[in-house]
Formats: C-alpha cells, structure tokens, sequence
C-alpha cells in the first residue's frame, strides 16, 4: 500500500527545496532526487493496483469497455492478436492472459486469438 505519509513529507520538502535560499546547484540535485523518489513512489503504487487488477475480480465497467474494444474486431495474424491484446491490456491494467480468457468467455476469442479467428472465419465460409 502507498505511504501516504512519505508522499507528504517528500512533496513537503520538495516545496521547501524550491522555496529557500540555496545555492542552484544543490538546489538543482536537491529538485531531482526529491522529483524522482515521488516518481518512484508513484510508478510503485501504479504497479500495485495493477498487480491487485489483474487477478482481481472483473468490474462491470471493465468487461464494458473490454466488449466495447473488441467487438467487431477479428485477429488478421498471430501478431495483430498479440496487439488487440496488449491495448486493451494496457487500457484497463490487466494481464494480456486475463484478457484473452476473458474474452473467450465472452464469445469475443477471436478478436485476440488467431487460431480462433482462423476457426471462425473457416466455420463461415463454409
């Protein structure tokens, strides 16, 4: 879980850095290391929630946009399906897997799975 505390208390000395009087060196350094463990702390809690996302149980507003997304899309290659896949993957902080089984489930398969989309595409013309 972020530390709540220590993002006030770096955005507290990052405010202090900017405001006094030091010498534009070492206030430069000061800006940058203070700048980075508030970047560090946040790309963290970031991979936190993701973390907790992809194993998570699935929100209504997530298989919406999950739906969405991949209605009416058909995976034309092994390689466009990988990248349908990692979009929406990125989009709603998921695992590339969970989403493709998620839309199995679905009946949206084919939209991040060539094989299926092979299948489909066969089962039609035929």
């Amino acid at each position: 879980m972020r530390d709540t505390q220590s993002a006030a208390a770096l955005n507290s000395a990052l405010r202090f850095v900017v405001s006094e009087e030091i010498p534009a060196d070492h206030k430069a350094v000061l800006i940058e290391v203070l700048t980075q463990a508030l970047r560090n702390q946040e790309s963290e809690h970031l991979r936190e929630q993701a973390a907790e996302r992809a194993g998570g149980e699935w929100q209504a507003q997530e298989i919406v946009q999950l739906k969405s997304f991949l209605t009416g899309k058909l995976a034309t290659s092994w390689q466009h399906a990988d990248e349908v896949a990692m979009q929406i993957a990125a989009q709603l902080h998921r695992d590339p897997k969970s989403i493709r089984t998620k839309a199995d489930e679905l009946g949206l398969g084919a939209s991040v799975d060539y094989r299926s989309a092979r299948a489909l595409i066969q089962a039609r013309d035929r």
